[in-house]
């Protein structure tokens, strides 16, 4: 190295290649969904950015999330060659750029620069008079109630990863503590759940918290004993995404129409009508990569579910949005009359939550099966899609648990016993946005090319298995530098 320290011989840009190369475009499973005219593009991509990594985790968020936008650039080259016979020359990604993408639901202002700015640090308040506040049952509104979502070590000593959901009363219930309580620091707010949690048998609390209460929460798993479970064998052979065909003599195939005027060159899915059935980050984050590429997306909430309005400014970008009740005939008429002009549907409910209403993937096929074109419906959840786990409630904070993502993260700080740590919040739920986005783009392009309709799949597991596999960690040099950069922290 002549003298050069690990940080100054190391380079994002050049390791985001290489994921890109080896973990996206010669991993079996995401290749065999790729046209040839996305895999030729990737000679055309470039990487640039700082060569240090910045943010202070063992694992290569930045490769990660650069790699994931060199496949979804690739991808649009291939729409623009099939759809508009247009080449693209070339495109650029820097991974500062990329990797920053995760903090965006946290960056945002309102009107900056004038005495009416609002932000998450600057009038706060004020955004309940722009959007309407969903947070029924006081999520986060105490600083004791936000530790409900939390890691725990049990009594087996183990670690379990409470989480209060968007109802933390009913795990609070759950465990016998008071619904609220005044406390005046972190150590005071967490007190009580140390001390309740240390009597519970991990696979004891697994049981009451999934199976009798119905909540989110995970024994936190290493990346090795979360592939011997169960349910990792049962998704370990899913990667990023997956698409199933449905096809359909009656839906030829069929490219969206570009409205007049319009520079495809500059909004690749102008025209494009998207319906956006989902809360919170990952598969609002999908509607909002579409978005960003041109399409027209409704978001469509409930004025009886619960929901975060925070993070809508930030996911909501580039969307229309409206508020249907599917309690009502009327709602679900509304609905049904979106989706009947959609050429795509996004949904990020738990599995079954939507089939009650007559709008899961199957409902919605069975209503547009007699129209011409065909149509693409993505749904999104933490789980995966196969396995015994598949109908759980699930978050960003769950999934690494689960996969094995925050027992590495914890255990590259030094900790003992296998304690976990939430890496970065939200970053599996934004790069399961862009896996999402991607996925869109191959059933779009299969349906331009072929007909029928398709179902496509993300999920928070999906994205997290592919950053344990085919991503990893920083070399142990690298992430010593990186974390002494940042005073060597450990975080709890």
């Amino acid at each position: 190295m002549n003298g050069s320290s690990p940080s100054q011989s190391y380079s994002v840009p050049l390791n985001a290649r290489r994921v890109f190369e080896e973990g996206v475009l010669n991993n079996a499973w995401i290749r065999k969904h790729l046209p040839s005219e996305a895999v030729n593009f990737a000679a055309h991509i470039t990487f640039d950015g700082s060569s240090e990594p910045s943010i202070p985790v063992n694992w290569r968020f930045a490769e990660s999330a650069a790699a994931l936008k060199a496949l979804e650039a690739s991808l649009i080259a291939a729409l623009m060659k099939k759809k508009e016979g247009l080449s693209v020359e070339r495109a650029t990604i820097n991974t500062d750029h990329a990797q920053l993408f995760l903090m965006s639901c946290y960056l945002w202002t309102i009107n900056p620069g004038s005495k009416d700015a609002v932000s998450r640090t600057q009038n706060a308040n004020l955004l309940d008079k722009m959007i309407p506040d969903y947070n029924y049952h006081g999520r986060d509104t105490t600083l004791y109630r936000k530790m409900v979502t939390n890691i725990y070590r049990t009594a087996d000593g183990r670690y379990f990863n409470l989480h209060g959901s968007l109802q933390p009363d009913i795990t609070l219930d759950m465990l016998g503590l008071p619904r609220n309580i005044e406390v005046s620091s972190n150590e005071e707010a967490v007190a009580p759940f140390i001390e309740r949690l240390s009597r519970y048998d991990s696979e004891k609390l697994q049981h009451q918290v999934s199976d009798v209460y119905k909540q989110a929460g995970i024994i936190c798993h290493s990346a090795d004993s979360f592939r011997e479970t169960e349910h990792g064998k049962a998704n370990s052979h899913v990667s990023l995404f997956e698409i199933h065909d449905y096809p359909s003599t009656a839906q030829a195939p069929t490219w969206w129409s570009t409205p007049s005027g319009q520079n495809t060159s500059q909004r690749p899915l102008a025209g494009l009508k998207v319906v956006d059935m989902s809360r919170i980050i990952a598969a609002p984050a999908i509607a909002r990569g579409l978005a960003e590429l041109g399409a027209s997306v409704m978001r469509v909430t409930s004025p009886k579910l619960p929901d975060l309005h925070n993070l809508h400014i930030d996911l909501n970008w580039g969307k229309w949005n409206c508020s249907i009740d599917l309690s009502t005939e009327e709602g679900k008429q509304n609905l049904r009359d979106l989706i009947s002009e959609a050429d795509v549907v996004i949904q990020g409910y738990r599995p079954g939550s939507l089939e009650k209403h007559g709008f899961g993937p199957q409902g919605i096929l069975n209503m547009t099966k007699d129209r011409p074109q065909g149509i693409v419906v993505l749904q999104e959840n933490c789980y995966g899609w196969y396995g015994p786990w598949s109908h759980r409630i699930g978050w960003q904070q769950i999934s690494d648990s689960c996969v094995g993502v925050s027992h590495g993260f914890g255990k590259s700080m030094g900790l003992e016993d296998g304690e976990s740590v939430t890496a970065i919040f939200p970053n599996s739920d934004y790069m399961t946005g862009i896996s999402g986005v991607c996925a869109v783009l191959v059933a779009l392009m299969k349906r331009g090319e072929n007909g029928g309709s398709y179902v496509a799949e993300a999920a928070l597991n999906y994205y997290n298995q592919w950053l344990v596999n085919d991503v990893g960690e920083y070399p142990e040099d690298v992430w010593d530098t990186l974390w002494a950069q940042h005073g060597r922290m450990k975080f709890r």
